[in-house]
């Protein structure tokens, strides 16, 4: 088939034979070859960058992007970069560090499933035999290991508290959980170490309750669901200079000392990470326990003095310090440093952050006023408003934790005619009376 007989083709189409004849096809005459694109980059064993080309010749390199479950078995979805796969190859899981063997190969058309012997440079294919490859990993030919550049994955800010109605299918919900959390890495699943509840994490009410549907649906379940809570963070307001932490411990043989000095302070974004760097000169902390100082500070990074939230934003500079000659070592300083950058976080001014979204409202132009009223009672601020074939469409920045029952009360609004979508745009400072209860200690004006 060449452009121009494609440009020629008559606009009729024919489903049962997978060919498409229709006015648009006459833009593949437009698109840019396969040939034109660059060659994928990835990191080597030795860390150093390499190359792989579009090339069924060249050494393996494919990504797995989606691992499903279906009656056919466990599929992983590969995106083939460079070189070829084939049925009962082995390849190398380089994100696992494991082979691993490919059972068969599919082409995947909707919920049509077509075994192939093999896949090329450019293909799309989903994989069955794979155990312990999932979202993001890489593989590649045994002897040419290279890690592709994984999706990114939203970090989850709404939780649920999940369990089982019946006591019998406690286990049952626990692998269901674990599938769901295998084929979509932007929800997690974890334990409350506290209350002993199951808690599932999502990017939204409307992602969790399609997750607990797929689970009562697919698995034959009854599944109760507790209150949608937001994930909070915290972070520092204002920081502390030359803060000082003395390590002292002797409980009989070698006992542990260590002694660090702290800058806290925040960084320019809130919620942009963590920061640790040293300034310490002459000697005076090795540099084996420099590094043990920052890992203790971010073990301390975990529960915040507000809230107990995960506390962000900051940069934590180790100033001075001082070692003794048979006491200190690297859970000393480790120690420390979780304990020294506790105490110096209770001594900072601290924000409460609270998880904000960018919310795209679609609604007649005669309740325009109605949804304007609404964004505003909750907390949020119209960004934009433009009007496209009779209908109104208003963008606005609202608090996640406003959000819960946001559709039901827009359809109420707008006899069912409002739709909204949504997208996370980070975190926010929250005002005090937003604050959830619990949440103790001082905020920053």
């Amino acid at each position: 088939m060449t452009p121009s007989s494609c440009c020629a083709a008559p606009p009729t189409a024919t489903a049962a034979s997978n060919r498409c004849w229709t006015p648009c096809f006459v833009y593949l005459a437009y698109l840019p070859s396969p040939l034109d694109v660059p060659p994928v980059r990835g990191m080597g064993d030795d860390g150093t960058e390499r190359r792989r080309p579009a090339d069924p010749a060249a050494p393996l390199a494919a990504l797995a992007f989606k691992v499903s479950a279906t009656a056919t078995g466990r599929l992983t979805h590969l995106r083939v970069y460079s070189g070829t796969i084939g049925k009962g190859d082995t390849v190398w899981d380089a994100t696992a560090r494991r082979p691993e063997r490919i059972g068969r190969i599919l082409r995947v058309q909707a919920d049509r499933h077509a075994p192939l012997d093999r896949a090329v440079a450019g293909d799309i294919v989903a994989v069955v035999g794979l155990k312990s490859a999932r979202a993001g990993s890489t593989l590649c030919a045994p002897d040419a290991p290279l890690v592709l550049e994984p999706p990114g994955v939203a970090e989850p800010v709404v939780s649920v508290a999940v369990e089982a109605l019946r006591g019998t299918e406690t286990g049952r919900l626990a692998s269901a959980l674990a599938r769901l959390a295998e084929e979509d890495p932007s929800l997690a699943v974890r334990t409350d170490p506290e209350t002993g509840q199951t808690v599932l994490s999502g990017m939204g009410e409307l992602h969790l309750e399609v997750a607990v549907e797929k689970i009562r649906r697919d698995h034959g379940m009854g599944v109760n669901v507790g209150r949608p809570r937001v994930s909070y963070r915290e972070t520092v307001g204002r920081g502390v200079s030359g803060f000082v932490h003395r390590h002292v411990k002797q409980d009989g043989g070698a006992g542990q000392f260590a002694h660090v000095v702290l800058d806290v302070e925040p960084l320019d974004t809130p919620g942009a990470g963590f920061e640790f760097r040293s300034a310490v000169v002459g000697g005076r902390v090795p540099q084996e326990y420099v590094r043990a100082v920052g890992a203790g500070c971010r073990d301390a990074l975990a529960e915040g003095p507000l809230g107990g939230h995960p506390v962000t934003g900051l940069r934590v500079t180790l100033t001075d310090g001082a070692t003794h000659v048979k006491d200190s070592s690297d859970t000393a300083f480790r120690t420390a440093g979780r304990f020294g950058l506790r105490d110096a976080l209770r001594a900072c001014a601290m924000v409460l952050l609270e998880p904000v979204v960018e919310v795209t409202v679609t609604v007649p132009e005669d309740a325009v006023g109605g949804v304007l009223g609404d964004l505003a009672a909750r907390r949020g601020r119209v960004t934009g408003s433009v009007v496209r074939a009779g209908a109104t469409v208003v963008t606005a920045t609202v608090p996640l934790a406003e959000l819960f029952g946001y559709a039901t009360r827009l359809r109420s609004r707008t006899q069912g005619r409002g739709t909204f979508t949504s997208r996370s745009t980070g975190y926010a400072p929250a005002p005090a009376r937003a604050r959830p209860r619990g949440d103790t200690g001082t905020a920053a004006p």
